[in-house]
């Protein structure tokens, strides 16, 4: 996998290798090839390429996602250093429209 021409990981043979520090990248490729990203920002955005080969080593399939992350980051406001964290939070809404090869991803909390 990789963003904007940088490498990100790939796996061969059943196993993992990072090209950037893991929890820098705060990505993790399972054995299918899926790509997954925690705590999604804004700075996420840009291009993302696979590249998948057979065995013997031809291209089998490249493909380009480009991954547009839009919206602020909340903000917590507490005159406690931990007192905001006491309430539950909501089950969040994540929503995806794919159009154009593009995903458009919505993650949302209704209070």
């Amino acid at each position: 996998w990789l963003r904007d021409r940088t490498r990100l990981l790939q796996i061969k043979d059943g196993k993992v290798k990072y090209y950037m520090n893991k929890d820098q990248c705060r990505c993790k490729v399972f054995l299918n090839g899926t790509l997954q990203i925690e705590q999604v920002v804004k700075e996420d955005s840009g291009k993302y390429r696979v590249t998948v080969y057979q065995k013997d080593g031809k291209l089998k399939a490249e493909e380009d996602t480009m991954l547009i992350v839009q919206g602020e980051r909340n903000h917590f406001k507490c005159a406690c250093p931990f007192s905001c964290f006491s309430e539950l939070v909501p089950q969040p809404i994540l929503s995806a429209e794919c159009m154009n090869k593009t995903i458009y991803v919505k993650c949302e909390v209704k209070q």
